[in-house]
């Protein structure tokens, strides 16, 4: 994993059962809630990035390989998984309003949902809590989730409150810091990702 400038996450409680380090400090983990599985990041140039011979998209999405539907948003048009050639339906800030307290509608429609903190770059319009239930609650009833932070100056402190709604739950908080660019230690051994259920 090769970072561009990056922010930190903190690991707490049971849901993290990888990591990987930049500067010893834990950019990337990986984890699972209720039946749900999720990676974060402390920097958006990493998702589906990632070199590795695990079946990491797959292991995100369990659906059985096939290629999954994604949804993202977060942040504006400018950004997001164009620039890493995801297929992926983008929605902006906020979550199509039709999702929106509806996570088994969001499962029905979507194998992962990437969401991109960035709101404060765009103002104050973040997405609402009712929103973020809506992801924790899809995420517990089975979907996967590719949450990413930013560093530090970047992100301001509303964006890390923010992002830290989803991942203060899941065990993964952002932290108020910017790490150098710089090759993400991310040699982790698996005895591969446990199957999703």
């Amino acid at each position: 994993i090769a970072s561009q400038q990056s922010g930190v996450l903190g690991v707490e409680g049971q849901n993290i059962f990888a990591t990987a380090k930049l500067m010893d400090k834990v950019v990337y983990a990986l984890g699972t809630y209720g039946s749900g599985r999720f990676i974060a990041a402390a920097d958006s140039s990493l998702p589906f990035n990632e070199q590795t011979d695990c079946p990491i998209s797959e292991w995100l999405a369990g659906n059985g390989g096939a290629q999954p539907k994604i949804l993202y948003f977060g942040w504006g048009d400018q950004d997001g998984p164009k620039q890493w050639n995801v297929q992926a339906d983008a929605a902006g800030i906020h979550m199509p309003a039709q999702y929106v307290g509806k996570p088994d509608q969001l499962l029905a429609d979507y194998d992962i949902i990437l969401y991109l903190e960035g709101s404060g770059q765009f103002g104050t319009d973040a997405p609402t809590d009712q929103e973020m239930t809506t992801l924790l609650d899809y995420l517990g009833k089975g979907g996967g989730m590719y949450i990413s932070s930013e560093f530090y100056g970047y992100l301001n402190d509303a964006d890390i409150t923010s992002v830290n709604r989803l991942l203060t739950p899941l065990g993964a908080p952002a932290k108020p810091l910017n790490l150098n660019w710089g090759n993400v230690d991310g040699n982790i051994d698996f005895e591969c990702f446990p199957e999703p259920q």
